[in-house]
């Protein structure tokens, strides 16, 4: 009798647990689905095709920036190569390929352009995401290879890990366009 106790006992236990799991699970769901139950109006986050989630204000393109990505890709090249472009957000990850790979082996330099309004460089390229990652619109992101900046340089040197090699002057890397502004 003493065994059929400790039976009911932990039966209600796993029975009770189970359902504070499942109304916590399917509560994080309708938060991430519908952003007015989210408390934080002031910082609702648009989700990536890969399930990566980016702030709005990364999400809004420059109108004008905009409008030069939606011409063929050639047509972007005239406006764009030998123009600087900034960072539009603080904390900008440059990258050595044109897409995002954040594994244990991932292709950042291990540092980051940190403030929001810092020259980024030199347009020299402009390419598709090598993934065909889509952005908000269902449109594949463009990445933009840049001849570094003294300013960017010293930014991603200051913020790399110790075991990540010192950048120097004219390295080129990969910048999205969700990233940067005129």
């Amino acid at each position: 009798m003493n065994s059929d106790k400790k039976l009911y006992l932990y039966s209600g236990l796993a029975i009770a647990l189970s359902v504070v799991a499942y109304v916590v699970i399917t509560e994080k769901k309708k938060l991430k689905s519908d952003p007015s139950k989210n408390n934080n109006s002031d910082n609702l986050d648009v989700e990536t095709t890969t399930g990566d989630t980016i702030t709005i204000e990364q999400a809004v393109m420059d109108k004008n920036l905009q409008e030069i990505l939606n011409m063929p890709i050639s047509n972007a090249k005239l406006k764009l190569l030998n123009k600087s472009i900034y960072t539009k957000l603080d904390n900008v990850t440059p990258r050595t390929t044109p897409n995002v790979n954040n594994g244990l082996l991932n292709n950042s330099y291990g540092g980051k352009i940190v403030d929001k309004d810092t020259k980024i460089g030199i347009v020299k390229d402009i390419v598709e995401d090598s993934g065909k990652l889509k952005n908000s619109q269902g449109n594949v992101y463009k990445w933009f290879k840049v001849l570094a900046s003294n300013e960017a340089i010293d930014s991603i040197n200051n913020t790399k890990s110790f075991w990540n090699a010192s950048l120097s002057k004219g390295i080129t890397f990969y910048v999205r366009e969700d990233v940067i502004k005129l």
